[in-house]
């Protein structure tokens, strides 16, 4: 059988062949390359200060008849740092979203664990398929005073972190941007521009919470916006 075998970067790495007796003869392989018996402590191999090129199939033969005799797979990695969570509103009142991800990468597997609290009770989070780093979760109260809570839990071979942010109802909220911006120049008047857009098409109610805009604009000519 094959086993994963996973290591921290920069670790001193002791490999056993199997079942050998610590002073027998063998051959170690990484990646069917035979490698030098210097890195050889009898029958066990020694990797110092692994990084991400010791990453790679390693297998043990037995010295004379080169029966192999044991063979994993080193993956060398870090344990996850704090996630990054984000949560947001852009289709109000029909629920938010909460996305995630790792502000370095550990180069190996990594679950993702997420809770959502309103006050005692817990909600559903639906994953989407891509991105993999965001879930939706629908409003079942609207208006509430109660916070919600969001844990992310990342866990690997190496290790696990975690981080929880608390926000009100409100807070999150952020439309998208209008849709289908277009600015024409106004006839017989070269000084001003008639400005149309629609509202984003992910607000679903723009009748009950309607949307107030912010207009800007810069002629090319000058480095300040104007409003």
């Amino acid at each position: 059988d094959t086993h994963v075998q996973y290591e921290r970067l920069g670790a001193d790495v002791t490999m056993q062949c199997g079942a050998m007796d610590g002073d027998a003869a063998v051959t170690w392989t990484a990646n069917g390359t035979d490698m030098d018996e210097s890195q050889f402590n009898g029958s066990r191999l020694v990797l110092r200060s692994v990084d991400l090129t010791h990453s790679g199939q390693y297998a043990c033969y037995e010295g004379s008849s080169w029966h192999l005799k044991y063979q994993t797979y080193l993956k060398v990695g870090t344990s996850p740092k704090e996630p990054v969570l984000m949560c947001r509103s852009n289709n109000y009142p029909k629920g938010f979203y909460c996305s995630w991800h790792l502000p370095s990468p550990t180069y190996i597997p990594n679950a993702f664990n997420i809770t959502v609290m309103h006050g005692p009770r817990e909600l559903v989070c639906e994953k989407d398929a891509f991105p993999k780093n965001r879930c939706h979760i629908r409003y079942l109260q609207l208006f509430s005073t109660v916070k919600y809570k969001v844990t992310l839990t990342v866990t690997n071979a190496l290790g696990r972190n975690a981080t929880t942010i608390t926000f009100d109802e409100f807070a999150i909220v952020k439309p998208d941007p209008p849709e289908n911006v277009v600015a024409k120049p106004v006839s017989n008047n070269p000084r001003r521009l008639e400005v149309r857009w629609q509202n984003p098409s992910s607000w679903p109610d723009p009748e009950s919470f309607p949307l107030k805009f912010f207009l800007r604009y810069r002629p090319l000519i000058l480095d300040q916006w104007q409003h």
